[in-house]
């Protein structure tokens, strides 16, 4: 069974249309990296926190540009 912090970022992903080439640019990782960690097969704390701070960075993002169109 996956995290439930790996559930959240892709359902916040999906409601904000933050693609994963995004979110792994934003955090300094390749989609392949990215993808292994939100199946659940590698990562730790720091990977994690990593994640969230880039999705929330860019959810302020696309809530900024949606308040300018």
């Amino acid at each position: 069974m996956l995290d439930k912090w790996i559930a959240d970022v892709v359902g916040r992903m999906h409601v904000a249309e933050i693609t994963g080439k995004r979110l792994a640019a934003e955090c300094g990782y390749t989609e392949s990296y990215l993808s292994t960690v939100l199946h659940g097969k590698k990562g730790d704390s720091a990977t994690q926190k990593k994640i969230m701070d880039a999705l929330a960075r860019l959810e302020h993002e696309a809530a900024d540009n949606d308040g300018q169109g």
